[in-house]
């Protein structure tokens, strides 16, 4: 039988071995883990005796590693919890989770069937060069023009605009940029590309936002961005990684074109 608790800290070593087994699907979590002890607290492990078989945070969002069984029980965990904002997680477990809890269907307003997960290091990477385009980390001067494209992206992509939470939403994009998260391509000295790093491990990082704005679109900007800011992270990491709709052809032509591979599928399920 399976049983559903908080994760000790006794047992984070089992769960980075489990999260190991795949580290570009399990990035987020991983993450958690290791780097956010506030959100740590909403990590549960499943186990079949004493054997560690799943893991999941279950939080303002739910995200599930593990085996199938493992997926069983955090249905039922979760069935007397407050309802996330999202779910996202591998394909397979969020079917079995969903399934085991029908009360939460209706109220689903957005799904993402199948979101191709991909990844590259430097030994795949694909380098597109353009001397009109050149990238830096963001700075504190960028913020407003970091946020509006940020937001354009974010309403566009879960068609939810994160501007209704004033500065919430602003904060968390200083923060980032800060933390030397955010990245910009400029076209002739003009903001251009923009990308940032969401949650990352010992394995990778994973890339969030990347977006090119509409007037500039369709000169190649994208790829020799994305192309450098790739370059220039995989000197410090070890191998970057990213999901996207498979409904975006132009993202993923651009993503395979500079060397990403796929190497697994997430859905997501948006409330």
């Amino acid at each position: 039988m399976i049983r559903v608790a908080p994760l000790l800290a006794e047992r984070n070593g089992d769960a980075l071995a489990l999260l190991g087994r795949e580290p570009y699907l399990n990035v987020y979590l991983s993450y958690v883990l290791e780097r956010d002890a506030l959100s740590r607290r909403s990590l549960v492990g499943a186990f079949l005796e004493n054997t560690l078989i799943g893991l999941a945070y279950l939080g303002r969002q739910v995200v599930l590693a593990g085996e199938r069984a493992a997926a069983e029980g955090f249905a039922a965990y979760a069935a007397g919890m407050p309802r996330p904002n999202a779910i996202t997680a591998p394909t397979e477990l969020v079917e079995i989770f969903w399934d085991r809890l029908p009360a939460w269907h209706r109220a689903a307003r957005l799904i993402r069937e199948h979101q191709p997960v991909m990844a590259v290091d430097a030994t795949t990477l694909l380098v597109r060069n353009d001397s009109l385009v050149s990238v830096r980390r963001a700075t504190l001067a960028d913020l407003e023009i970091v946020s509006e494209n940020s937001a354009e992206m974010i309403a566009g992509e879960l068609e939810s605009d994160p501007r209704k939470h004033g500065r919430e939403f602003t904060a968390n994009i200083a923060a980032m940029i800060e933390s030397e998260l955010w990245w910009i391509g400029e076209y002739v000295g003009e903001p251009a590309f923009f990308c940032h790093i969401g949650s990352w491990s010992q394995h990778t990082a994973q890339m969030q936002g990347i977006w090119t704005v509409p007037h500039l679109r369709g000169k190649g900007i994208a790829r020799a961005a994305f192309s450098a800011i790739s370059a220039r992270l995989l000197e410090i990491v070890p191998s970057l990684s990213l999901y996207v709709n498979d409904f975006n052809h132009a993202a993923i032509a651009l993503y395979h074109g500079l060397g990403y591979r796929d190497v697994g599928e997430f859905r997501t399920i948006l409330f």
